[in-house]
């Protein structure tokens, strides 16, 4: 048997299956190139995730901020709208002589218009004692309305619970100030007052005594006309509707018993009486519309002519305005947070004394606001200079009770 031997080049083989398998691989020209492509990509994702999510946070806590705001807004605007002066007419009465006993005789010569309740808004310096403008922007409005807010608890005899008419007072004012007063008693305690600090904020104020506790029918009041805005402001001590009393809810010193915030970051609240507009054919407003309180200020206790263009016997005396057109100026909480941290002193004190300049005179609403596309207003110039996000909410409540005439 013969056997066939045959001879096999195994260095070329080699050879071949190197050449093959350098075609296949990378170089490592090429891996560098790859992993500088790939780190490249991984910052930009990056950097896309945290600008998303700067995006969500930002626009998650203005949405939630701003939802507060549209709830005290909607609240504030559905009590205005209730507000109610009860206005009735009565004699006026006119002394003819005196009788044998020194009884007047009187003889009615006209008829005049009559109210026990009041209705008054303007900036808060002007209603409240004490107030000043750096602590308390903007306006304030205190009013009575059938609101039937009683108390919830067993104190007295009379139960006025289904009494849902009953006349409440009512009334808002933005405050700067801490929430030392509004905070749970155990975090005014160690170690808490470290791990929860006191928060300095903007807010929007509710002074809402209950019916049991409405003043406005107090002769100590009514008999005075230079203490008629007494009503809603602390009568012992003279102070601010904003101070708080340490008495429960029957002391007359409880005035800031009754005073809550309903919205934080409430930068300021412009109340504008008005009356209908002449122009609505055209869509102009008419400049008219302001003469009824054209400093804003309405009080509906004094005949108004200082302020109305009315010069009737009575003016605006126990009448309502018409119409209210309410604006708030919001601002999202990282603003807010911003505006009261102690390292942008100087930034609050700005914007605060910049509104104290604003929203006195009816007639240049436009231009303290947001102004026009050609000039921007000062408001909105001040808070985008200061790097502030705000929103601005608006509404015109015609006031149903009003039964306005001259």
């Amino acid at each position: 048997m013969k056997h066939h031997f045959r001879m096999v080049n195994t260095a070329g083989a080699s050879r071949a299956g190197s050449r093959r398998l350098q075609k296949g691989a990378f170089t490592l020209v090429e891996l560098l190139v790859s992993i500088t492509f790939l780190v490249i990509l991984m910052l930009v994702v990056t950097q896309v995730v945290g600008i998303v999510q700067r995006t969500w946070v930002r626009a998650n806590s203005r949405v939630s901020q701003f939802r507060e705001a549209r709830k005290a807004f909607d609240l504030l605007s559905q009590n205005l709208s209730q507000a109610t002066l009860n206005t009735y007419w009565t004699n006026d009465l006119q002394q003819l002589s005196s009788d044998a006993l020194g009884q007047a005789i009187k003889a009615p010569t006209a008829y005049k218009r009559q109210s026990e309740l009041h209705f008054i808004c303007g900036p808060t310096t002007q209603i409240l004692s004490g107030a000043t403008g750096t602590n308390y922007p903007g306006h304030a409005v205190f009013f009575q309305a059938p609101l039937g807010v009683v108390r919830t608890d067993t104190k007295g005899t009379v139960n006025t619970a289904n009494l849902s008419n009953l006349l409440c007072g009512r009334g808002y004012f933005v405050e700067w100030g801490s929430d030392q007063y509004y905070r749970p008693t155990f975090l005014g305690q160690a170690p808490y007052t470290t791990i929860v600090p006191v928060r300095n904020r903007l807010r929007l104020m509710e002074w809402s005594p209950t019916a049991e506790m409405n003043d406005i029918y107090s002769s100590a009041f009514r008999d005075n006309p230079n203490n008629i805005r007494q009503w809603y402001q602390d009568q012992a001590t003279g102070a601010l509707a904003g101070e708080v009393s340490s008495g429960d809810d029957t002391s007359v010193a409880a005035g800031r018993y009754f005073t809550r915030p309903i919205a934080e970051n409430i930068l300021a609240l412009i109340i504008s009486p008005q009356t209908e507009n002449t122009n609505t054919a055209s869509g102009v407003v008419s400049s008219n519309v302001y003469d009824i309180a054209k400093n804003y200020l309405y009080d509906s206790a004094l005949v108004g002519t200082a302020n109305t263009a009315n010069t009737s016997a009575q003016g605006t005396q126990h009448l309502m305005p018409p119409m209210l057109k309410v604006t708030m100026v919001a601002l999202d909480e990282r603003s807010g947070e911003l505006l009261s941290s102690a390292d942008n002193a100087a930034t609050q004190s700005k914007v605060m004394q910049g509104m104290s300049s604003l929203f006195t005179s009816a007639s240049n609403y436009t231009a303290d606001l947001e102004g026009t596309p050609d000039s921007p207003g000062t408001l909105k110039t001040l808070l985008l200079g200061a790097k502030l996000n705000y929103r601005v909410f608006t509404t015109t409540i015609a006031l149903r009770q009003a039964r306005f005439s001259y």
